[in-house]
């Protein structure tokens, strides 16, 4: 592989291997979520107390960090503590792993919450040509 293709963490999150070998690539993802009650970092005026995280909402843009993969989705279906969330891009990754939520407030990426990856659709990747 060229070095150049890695310099300044353009790789960060991507995965290499052999067809076959590595998890599924998912296009729309169905996520077991729990949101934090309040946000972080986020600072207050005075004895103003920190916000709170309010519900996802449909239509809503979030940003998933999945390992070291940064990308958007956005939230097509919300029921209970389970949704559904279509991805900017693929990810390469498997049934069960943790996943982080964010949120943009004033104009920062805020973690609201995390979730587990309970299902998804899926990408077909082509066989080899060798």
């Amino acid at each position: 592989m060229d070095p150049t293709l890695a310099r300044a963490d353009r790789l960060v999150g991507q995965v290499l291997g052999e067809v076959g070998s590595l998890p599924e690539v998912f296009v729309e993802l169905e996520v077991n979520f729990f949101l934090l009650r309040r946000l972080l970092g986020v600072r207050t005026k005075g004895s103003e107390k920190q916000g709170k995280v309010s519900k996802l909402a449909k239509g809503e843009i979030l940003m998933l960090n999945i390992g070291s993969m940064s990308t958007g989705a956005k939230v097509i279906a919300v029921r209970n503590d389970l949704a559904k969330l279509q991805l900017t891009s693929p990810v390469c990754t498997s049934r069960g792993k943790k996943i982080a939520l964010s949120r943009r407030v004033e104009r920062h990426w805020r973690v609201i919450g995390w979730g587990t990856i309970q299902a998804g659709t899926t990408h077909d990747v082509p066989p080899s040509p060798i």
